[in-house]
C-alpha cells in the first residue's frame, strides 16, 4: 500500500478532546482485546490506555497514495502514524506498526507469523502467499482469521520462540485462514497444482513509506500468544489451555511512563536448525524471479534442468548463511522435483514449458508477469563468489610483494584456527559453536566450559570432573554414558582438540591442515658431508627455490631444491638442502621473511 511516496498528505491538524474521546470508544469497540483483564467498567485503567494508544496532541491528516487510495491518519507530533482509515468517511481504524510498538498490555490484532527471510516481494507492497505463512504443520498455533479481518504479521529472526511485528494485512483468501489452510493442505497431500491464490493484501510493513514518515523504533521481541481461537484444536500433548482466559500479554507491564521492561537472562544454548521445506521453496521462487529478471528472452527454448543448475542454483540468495546454502535445492523443498515445479510456475503463467523427448524444456518466460515485475534485486551467491574470487586474484597478484626487501623485514601474523568435525558436530551445535566458520583456539575451551556450566556438568565431589551427558559422551567416544558416568575435564578437552579439524591463518591466508613449524635438521653423508636440511617451508607461502639461491648466496655453497623425504611424491612437497652446518644461517634467514621463532624448530643432527 505504500511501496511509493504519498502522491498527496495535508497538514496534521489537532482534533478535540470530544473528538478524541468519540474515536476512543470507537477504537476500543473495534478491538475489545485491548480491554482484556481488566473489565469494561474501569476507568482508570481506559484512561491510562488513552494516552498510550491515542495520546493528547494527537493529530489527523488526509493522504493519497500513489495507486490513488485516499484515506485518513492519526499520528503524534513526532510523525508517528498510530491508525489509519481507507476511503472517505470510513469508521474502520486500522492499527499500524508504530501503533504495535507501543508497550501494550494485549494485542489489538491477530498474529500470523510468516517466515524468515521474508520474500522480497512482500516488502515492496505485493500480497502474502500462503506458503509464506509459518505453522502450516501446526493449524493449533494459526489464528482462525475471517476473510476481509484485518491481522498482524510477525516473523522472527532467531532460533528461538521470540518475534517481533513487521506489518499489518488484511485477509483476502476465501473462507480466510482455515480456507486457505485446507487448500494449501489439499494441495500437499494430493500433489495438485492449481493455483492457490494470494492470502493477504498487506497494508503496511517495515520499511516502507509509512514507516519513513516516522521515528523508526526498535522493534521488541516477545513470545506469541497462543490463539484464542485456534483453526484446530491443540493435540493431545500440548498443554491445555482454559478455552475462556485471555491471550497472555505481550509485555506484562503498566501504561505508564515510568514502566521498566523485565531483565533478560542470557539465552540458552541450541542446536542449528535445518530449513524447512516451505522456506526452501520461497528461497528457490525468488531465485527464479532473480534468474529470469537477469535472462533475455532469447536465452530460451532452455532446459529447464539447465535453467535450474546454471541459473536458479547461482541466483539464491546471498543471505542465507553458508551452513544452510546445500540445503536450498529442489529435493529439499515442497515439490521435490523439478518437473512439477515447473508444471505449478507454468499454470500462474509465469514459464512457457513443453516435454520434449521425455525432458522438460522452457519455451519462454512472461517478462510482464506481476512477479517479475514486483521483484526486488539482491545480492545472490554467485554474485558473492565472484567477489571472493576477484579479491583472492587480487591478493596472488601482491603475493609477489612479500619477497620484497621491504617485506622481509616484516613479522607475519600466525594463527592456529578450528573447527567442528567428525562424530563430534552435534555437540558443538548445541554448544553454540558455528560449524561453518573457524574459531581461535581459546573458544574450544571456553565453549567446554560453557557447555558444562549451563547443563550442570560439574561433578560435585570432585571438580576435576565432568559427568557426561549424551552429547557430551558421544563427542569423546562413549556412545551410551551411563548415570553418572565421568571423565577428567583435561581428558576431555584432549579428545575435543584432537577431534576437531585444524589449520592455520598466516597473515589473512587460510592454510588447511594441522600448523607446523619449519624443521631444520643436519644429516651426514660420505662419513664428513655435511647437509643441512630446511622443510615446510610451503606452509609460509615462502618458495623453496628462491630461499635456496637466497642460502647459497648468503652461506657462499652448494644449496639446492628436492622432493621432500618421507613423504608422497604426490604432494609436490619440497625441501631446501644446504653444503655444511647451516642452521644458524637458515633460522635468520627465515626470520627476516617474518617467521617467528617459535615456528622454527631445529632438530639438530640426525642419524
Amino acid at each position: 500500500m505504500f511501496k511509493k511516496p504519498l502522491t498527496h498528505q495535508s497538514n496534521a491538524t489537532p482534533i478535540r478532546s470530544s473528538a478524541r474521546r468519540q474515536l476512543f470508544n470507537a477504537i476500543l469497540e473495534q478491538y475489545p482485546s485491548l480491554l482484556l483483564g481488566s473489565g469494561s467498567e474501569d476507568e482508570g485503567y481506559k484512561k491510562e490506555l488513552g494516552k498510550l494508544i491515542l495520546p493528547e496532541g494527537v493529530r489527523t491528516a488526509t493522504f493519497e497514495t500513489s495507486s490513488g487510495m485516499e484515506g485518513t491518519f492519526w499520528l503524534i507530533p513526532s510523525g508517528d502514524v498510530l491508525w489509519m482509515a481507507f476511503g472517505r468517511n470510513s469508521k474502520e481504524y486500522i492499527p499500524t506498526l508504530y501503533l504495535l510498538s507501543l508497550p501494550l498490555p494485549h494485542p489489538p490484532l491477530e498474529m500470523i507469523q510468516i517466515y524468515n527471510p521474508m520474500p522480497p516481494p512482500i516488502l515492496m507492497g505485493a500480497p502474502l502467499f500462503i506458503p509464506a505463512v509459518a505453522n502450516i504443520a501446526n493449524p493449533h498455533l494459526l489464528p482462525n482469521v475471517q476473510e476481509g479481518q484485518v491481522c498482524a504479521f510477525v516473523t522472527s529472526s532467531s532460533k528461538n520462540d521470540q518475534v517481533s511485528y513487521v506489518g499489518v494485512g488484511r485477509v483476502v483468501a476465501k473462507g480466510g485462514m482455515k480456507g486457505a489452510w485446507e487448500r494449501r493442505i489439499e494441495h500437499l497431500m494430493n500433489n495438485k497444482g492449481e493455483e492457490e491464490g494470494k492470502f493477504a493484501d498487506v497494508l503496511c510493513i517495515i520499511d516502507d513509506h509509512l514507516w519513513a514518515l516516522g521515528s523508526k523504533p526498535d522493534l521488541t521481541t516477545f513470545t506469541i500468544p497462543i490463539p484464542q481461537s485456534p483453526i484446530a484444536t491443540p493435540p493431545r500433548n500440548t498443554e491445555d489451555v482454559p478455552s475462556g482466559a485471555p491471550s497472555p500479554p505481550i509485555e506484562r507491564l503498566s501504561i505508564s511512563e515510568d514502566a521498566a521492561t523485565a531483565a533478560k537472562g542470557p539465552a540458552p544454548f541450541t542446536p542449528l536448525v535445518s530449513l524447512s521445506s516451505s522456506e526452501i521453496s520461497s528461497l528457490l521462487s525468488i531465485s527464479l524471479l532473480q534468474a529470469l529478471s537477469h535472462l533475455p528472452p532469447s536465452s530460451f527454448p532452455l532446459s529447464a534442468s539447465l535453467l535450474y543448475s546454471s541459473h536458479i542454483l547461482p541466483c539464491r540468495p546471498a543471505y542465507i548463511p553458508k551452513d544452510k546454502r546445500d540445503e536450498v535445492i529442489i529435493g529439499k523443498s515442497n515439490w521435490k522435483k523439478l518437473t512439477k515445479w515447473m508444471k505449478e510456475v507454468s499454470k500462474e503463467g509465469l514459464l512457457k514449458i513443453k516435454e520434449s523427448k521425455g525432458e522438460m524444456i522452457v519455451v519462454s518466460f512472461d517478462p510482464q508477469h506481476p512477479s517479475l515485475e514486483a521483484h526486488e534485486e539482491y545480492v545472490t551467491i554467485s554474485q558473492e563468489e565472484t567477489k571472493l574470487a576477484k579479491k583472492a586474484a587480487k591478493e596472488a597478484a601482491s603475493d609477489a610483494a612479500l619477497n620484497s626487501p621491504q617485506a622481509l623485514s616484516q613479522s607475519m601474523t600466525i594463527e592456529e584456527l578450528w573447527k567442528p568435525s567428525g562424530g563430534a558436530i552435534s555437540f558443538w551445535e548445541a554448544a553454540g559453536i558455528d560449524r561453518s566458520t573457524f574459531h581461535p583456539p581459546h573458544a574450544l575451551k571456553q565453549a567446554i566450559d560453557q557447555y558444562v556450566v549451563t547443563y550442570n556438568l560439574i561433578d560435585e565431589n570432585d571438580h576435576r570432573f565432568v559427568l557426561l551427558d549424551a552429547e557430551l559422551g558421544k563427542a569423546v567416544g562413549v556412545k551410551k554414558p551411563g548415570p553418572g558416568q565421568r571423565m577428567a575435564r583435561d581428558e576431555i578437552l584432549n579428545k575435543l582438540r584432537n577431534n576437531v579439524s585444524w589449520s592455520v591463518s598466516i597473515n589473512g591466508t587460510l592454510k588447511k591442515g594441522a600448523p607446523q613449524p619449519v624443521t631444520i635438521y643436519i644429516t651426514s653423508r660420505g662419513g664428513h658431508r655435511t647437509i643441512t636440511h630446511i622443510v615446510g617451508l610451503e606452509l609460509f607461502s615462502i618458495n623453496p627455490a628462491d630461499f635456496a639461491e637466497y642460502m647459497r648466496k648468503k652461506c657462499a655453497g652448494a644449496a639446492s631444491v628436492g622432493p621432500r623425504e618421507g613423504v608422497s611424491p604426490k604432494l609436490g612437497l619440497q625441501e631446501v638442502q644446504v653444503q655444511g652446518a647451516q642452521q644458524r644461517a637458515a633460522i635468520e634467514a627465515l626470520g627476516e621473511r617474518g617467521v617467528p621463532k617459535r615456528w622454527i624448530r631445529d632438530e639438530g643432527k640426525r642419524s
